[in-house]
């Protein structure tokens, strides 16, 4: 999917939970790059805070989901 998306745009981004340390290490095993972005947004317990990750066509072509 990532590869199609890349056909058409230069830049994917991905928003994910602060506390999620699992999609967190995901994200960066598929060469996604923590942005000095973050949203705010108001979840049903509070506050959720959500880390901007960005994956370009370059970084694609260089990580492990290239064909």
């Amino acid at each position: 999917m990532l590869g199609h998306a890349l056909r058409f745009v230069e830049t994917v981004v991905f928003r994910v939970g602060e506390t999620n340390l699992r999609s967190r290490r995901a994200m960066g095993k598929i060469c996604g790059r923590l942005t000095d972005r973050s949203k705010l947004r108001d979840g049903l317990n509070g506050p959720i805070v959500y880390v901007v990750y960005a994956i370009t066509r370059e970084s694609f072509a260089e990580g492990p989901l290239s064909v």
